[in-house]
């Protein structure tokens, strides 16, 4: 039974799509690109209306999705080992941010759920955009705390800041 009301969550029409069309995928783009200024740390957005059908018959979590797109987008392959990936399962309502090893042993879990937490309050106030805008700027933040640019230092982009947005 509880696979069939998970497969009906997947199915039936999601109104949050609303929130992403071209013109914002652009703006939280751009957010990213400006977060990810001044440190060696890499940000990918992914938000996923619905699992494929086959994901869902093998029970697989929101967190081994986010953990996939970790790996598929190649957020582990950055310099520093300092890549985060924020994923959104909008089906589920399902928050997941995944960090790499380099800058997930340099925040504490606490941290890490504070974020998590006021951006899931964001999220049911319906401030979609806001919400994502100021968490992509605070994970930014964390990055260039804990992995700043020397002064003059190049600041190469290793991965695309544009978010993944799977219908």
């Amino acid at each position: 039974m509880q696979k069939l009301k998970r497969l009906w969550q997947h199915l039936k029409p999601n109104r949050a799509l609303q929130y992403f069309n071209p013109a914002s995928q652009a703006t939280l783009g751009q957010v990213i690109a400006t977060a990810e200024q001044g440190h060696r740390g890499e940000i990918r957005l992914v938000i996923e209306a619905r699992l494929p059908m086959s994901l869902i018959w093998q029970n697989t979590t929101a967190r081994e999705r986010a953990l996939n797109w970790f790996s598929d987008l190649r957020v582990w392959d950055t310099e520093g080992n300092t890549g985060i990936v924020l994923y959104l399962l909008l089906a589920e309502r399902q928050l997941e941010l995944v960090a790499d090893r380099g800058i997930a042993n340099k925040v504490p879990p606490a941290q890490w759920q504070a974020i998590c937490q006021q951006l899931e309050r964001d999220l049911a106030a319906n401030q979609v955009l806001p919400g994502l805008s100021q968490t992509l700027q605070q994970l930014g933040d964390l990055l260039a705390q804990h992995f700043p640019l020397p002064v003059d230092s190049e600041n190469p982009n290793e991965l695309c800041n544009d978010p993944v947005i799977v219908i």
